[in-house]
């Protein structure tokens, strides 16, 4: 049975070579929204199945699912505007930015809205955002807001807590108030992929909307592979990200800075701990070392040249 309000909500998801999980996530989607929107960014065989054998006419008490199958891989952020565009344009109050290895919880959409109806100016709301959890239900992301003298804090928000100031938040498990879109404007599709969700944070925030993270909500995300070496018996864990990935997270790291990011403090706080992380990592790393420190270097020369779309070979 769909819970009251929740039929204001349509679901966006976006996919790429979906594997298993994929099903999961649109088993614990249908019941939940009153509409589903899967953008395929040009996937092979046997993903493409999967996400062709997703739509549904909506019979029974399941959402219809409808499919924009992209012929090649448009980006995160076009697939995402994409989506957000056919989702307004059926007159749904809110949309929720999925990725396709992200499960939320049976009580995740009800308990966002339930937030915002239980807030003081729901109005004011632009984006509410669940906790991020593992497969075995530990945090796998904490919450980052600005704390007193603009110091930022970084904490997990319990069942029963709610954020109301959070500095940005993952797209994927966003709930978004589409009266917030007009003003704040759609996804940068310049990016491709990577701070696509800190770049829209930001103008949500510069635009006088609150980010809002529910602590009751949550979300089963698979953050990427992690990879691990061992130092003087000491286990060191890190992001496998290729350095593809690389390049466009130091590029887009870049260019959120100077297209207004550098006003937050928070940022740079939460973006200097980060490189320097990486920079400690790196080194620590079984391979590709050099083939990553490249990728970097580039794409910050990049994002200080403004440019956008996939690494060029």
């Amino acid at each position: 049975m769909r819970v009251e309000g929740t039929e204001n909500v349509a679901a966006v998801v976006v996919t790429y070579n979906p594997g298993d999980r994929f099903n999961t996530l649109m088993d614990a989607l249908r019941p939940r929204v009153g509409g589903i929107w899967v953008i395929d960014n040009g996937s092979r065989q046997p993903g493409l199945d999967r996400v062709q054998s997703c739509r549904t006419d909506g019979s029974g008490d399941g959402a219809v699912v409808e499919l924009i199958l992209n012929p090649n891989n448009r980006g995160l952020a076009a697939a995402q505007n994409q989506g957000i565009t056919a989702v307004m344009d059926a007159g749904f109050k809110w949309v929720l930015l999925m990725d396709q290895d992200g499960v939320p919880d049976t009580d995740m959409v009800p308990e966002l809205l339930g937030a915002a109806k239980r807030d003081p100016d729901p109005g004011g709301i632009g984006i509410l955002a669940p906790m991020h959890g593992d497969e075995r239900g530990l945090p796998a992301a904490p919450v980052y807001s600005r704390g007193p003298w603009g110091i930022l804090r970084r904490r997990v928000v319990e069942p029963g807590e709610v954020e109301k100031n959070a500095a940005f938040a993952m797209a994927s498990g966003c709930l978004i108030s589409l009266a917030c879109i007009p003003v704040v404007g759609s996804m940068n599709e310049d990016f491709f992929i990577d701070y696509i969700d800190y770049d829209f944070s930001f103008r949500v925030r510069r635009a006088g909307y609150r980010i809002v993270v529910v602590g009751a909500a949550r979300l089963s995300h698979n953050l990427g592979k992690v990879g691990e070496t061992k130092i003087l018996g000491k286990t060191f864990r890190y992001r496998e990200h290729s350095p593809d990935r690389w390049y466009t997270i130091y590029r887009n790291r870049v260019r959120v800075f100077l297209s207004g990011g550098c006003r937050f403090p928070e940022f740079i706080q939460f973006e200097v701990l980060s490189v320097g992380k990486d920079l400690v990592q790196l080194p620590l790393r079984k391979c590709g070392k050099g083939a990553r420190f490249r990728a970097m270097l580039e794409g910050v020369l990049d994002g200080f040249r403004r440019r956008g779309g996939p690494r060029k070979s």
